[in-house]
């Protein structure tokens, strides 16, 4: 059963008159936090910019999400015979009604026509290659789940949006369960919580500060495992700025690709490839990746606010032999950058 967190957020700053959300919201600790609306190295999670090489202006040159907080969690899983990956993601999140970006920007202006900004508490668990209709239970800083259960293909994904604040952008701190912050246990950067980007221990989760996974088989094979049937991480990433910290300097984020894995699935004949790609956006695009097989396409992926992105594809024609171990993958990225590696084949 599914255990809730009772604290919440204390306090909201004023509303910027320049984009109609809260400047800063503040934990029952004090940490008060501003909303990241432009580019800064030590809170990169951010959404698109119609255009990122002019200034932030609302409406027309802003991102489509910003964050006052964000930690995740990510641990090795298995469960299917192969390591796959959890991400639990806990937020407090500003973004748009409707289709977002870039078509709000003739709509979303304060007066006459009403903002259509939104508030909220994010928790998000994604969960891949766990055994076929399993249940599993996420223990998180902020509570408990609910048993998941796994699809067909072993995964799970699930967001829970709490407090959602429309109009009273001030509603989240009533029902937002995404209280108090977490933070680094030590080493602060000097006006953040964290660096967006680092691993760390954290203190400051009103249950516990660690995710951990309980389900069957989830710890076979991973280097998270504290049992066969559990799995534990204590480390984070942790963004958030500290309201009346003066931004670090917003330089060009250098371009970077990479891919982290890749791997060929027999049993589903399914590819299951991802990496990391900076800046996550070029002139006002998702910064896409494509991903080609021994020079052949197999298709396309595009980066999360973080830069991570993921790819799954099956073979074409139902009686396609399967790639052989070793197989090259390449990637190339909008901004141009380029990566391989060689594809593992598993059951």
């Amino acid at each position: 059963m599914a255990v809730r967190n009772p604290h919440r957020l204390s306090a909201a700053g004023p509303i910027d008159p320049g984009n109609g959300f809260p400047t800063w919201f503040e934990d029952a600790n004090g940490v008060r936090l501003a909303l990241v609306t432009a580019p800064d190295p030590m809170a990169p999670a951010i959404g698109e910019l119609p255009d990122p090489g002019s200034p932030v202006v609302y409406p027309g040159n802003y991102p489509e999400e910003a964050f006052y907080y964000m930690a995740e969690a990510r641990l090795e899983v298995g469960g299917s015979g192969v390591v796959g990956r959890a991400r639990v993601i806990m937020a407090l999140e500003a973004a748009f009604q409707g289709d977002g970006l870039p078509g709000y920007a003739g709509t979303m202006a304060m007066a006459p026509t009403p903002h259509l900004g939104v508030v909220f508490a994010r928790l998000r668990i994604r969960i891949d290659d766990l055994r076929p209709n399993a249940a599993y239970v996420v223990r998180h800083p902020y509570g408990e789940s609910d048993a998941f259960k796994a699809d067909a293909r072993g995964r799970i994904f699930e967001t829970c949006d709490l407090g959602v604040a429309e109009g009273n952008m001030k509603q989240v701190l009533v029902t937002g369960e995404i209280a108090p912050f977490l933070t680094w246990a030590s080493g602060m950067p000097p006006g953040y919580i964290g660096d967006g980007a680092s691993e760390r221990q954290v203190t400051g989760g009103p249950f516990r500060n660690h995710v951990e996974i309980a389900g069957p088989g989830i710890g076979q094979g991973s280097a998270n495992a504290v049992t066969p049937d559990l799995v534990r991480s204590d480390l984070f990433t942790v963004q958030g700025r500290r309201f009346g910290t003066v931004p670090n300097p917003s330089v060009p984020t250098p371009p970077a690709l990479s891919i982290t894995s890749a791997a060929f699935r027999t049993s589903k004949k399914e590819f299951r490839i991802g990496g990391t790609v900076l800046p996550v956006s070029v002139n006002g695009q998702a910064n896409m990746v494509t991903i080609k097989l021994n020079g052949a396409l197999l298709g396309n992926a595009f980066p999360d606010a973080t830069g991570a992105w993921d790819f799954r594809g099956t073979l074409s024609g139902v009686n396609s032999p399967p790639p052989p171990s070793g197989t090259l993958v390449q990637a190339t990225s909008r901004s141009g950058q380029s990566a391989t590696f060689s594809l593992s084949v598993r059951n």
